[in-house]
């Protein structure tokens, strides 16, 4: 089963287009590395009936050094097998450190898919999009306020995350190429759904204020892959996570019904 496979097949059997971001901070959970693997456990356990995916963010756990590694990897195991992991580690560099970048999320840590950016072109991904069974996503246009600096910048004629995206069609021989899309920008999401139906990670919604009804709209083509939206501390850190992660499932289910009417 491929990666996308895997997480249609995690939305369908809970109706649900939430991926749940797994980002400990020090500051909030006790304990170290230790209490961050035992508290995202425990969020995992109360959420597992509605996310379809769940994304650490890597750098989240390297800030704990190398037990930071090895919670990495009890967190991989914490996860239900049918539920895919989406490790966010945004990595860049020339083909053979992706090589290796790769070697570490896929094969050492076993994850389903991973962020990536394009800044080194085609055959920097080609180390990641290789790996066919699993999910590659690009990163395009991100959901912070300095993503206009050079996302925004013209490519022949078009924004340069447009590129991004056609570059992104152009690495995806094996259907396993999806890209990052901030919910803080609906307009973007709207304008990348007109030039590509490759799936799409939204980030950017609860704590970030991302428009969720907007950029569910935009992104949404009728694939259950097409539409992943992901919410970190505000379902993380909610007074109960378990109704938080709820509430943002039927909020996107919501849309998406009146979409299909």
């Amino acid at each position: 089963m491929t990666y996308f496979d895997k997480l249609r097949a995690a939305a369908r059997s809970r109706r649900s287009q939430l991926c749940v971001g797994l980002d400990p901070d020090p500051d909030r959970i006790p304990g170290g590395a230790s209490g961050a693997v035992r508290f995202c456990a425990d969020l995992i356990r109360e959420t597992a009936d509605v996310a379809c995916c769940y994304k650490p963010n890597s750098a989240f756990w390297e800030q704990y050094g190398p037990d930071g590694w090895h919670a990495l990897f009890e967190l991989r195991a914490a996860i239900p097998a049918d539920i895919p992991m989406l490790l966010d580690a945004k990595r860049a560099d020339v083909g053979s450190t992706m090589r290796a970048y790769a070697r570490a999320v896929f094969d050492a840590l076993g994850a389903d898919a991973c962020t990536v950016h394009a800044y080194h072109g085609a055959d920097s991904l080609e180390e990641f999009t290789r790996y066919a069974d699993r999910g590659v996503y690009v990163v395009a246009r991100t959901s912070n306020p300095g993503a206009a600096d050079l996302q925004h910048l013209q490519a022949d004629g078009d924004p340069l995350y447009l590129a991004v995206a056609r570059l992104a069609e152009r690495v995806n021989e094996n259907g396993n190429v999806g890209l990052v899309v901030g919910a803080t920008s609906p307009r973007d999401v709207e304008r990348m759904r007109v030039d590509t139906q490759l799936p799409f990670l939204l980030p950017g919604i609860g704590a970030q204020g991302g428009d969720l009804e907007a950029s569910v709209r935009a992104a949404w083509n009728g694939d259950e892959a097409s539409c992943l939206v992901n919410v970190s501390r505000g379902v993380m850190y909610a007074d109960d996570p378990a109704a938080a992660a709820r509430d943002y499932r039927d909020r996107i289910n919501a849309v998406l019904e009146a979409v299909a009417s």
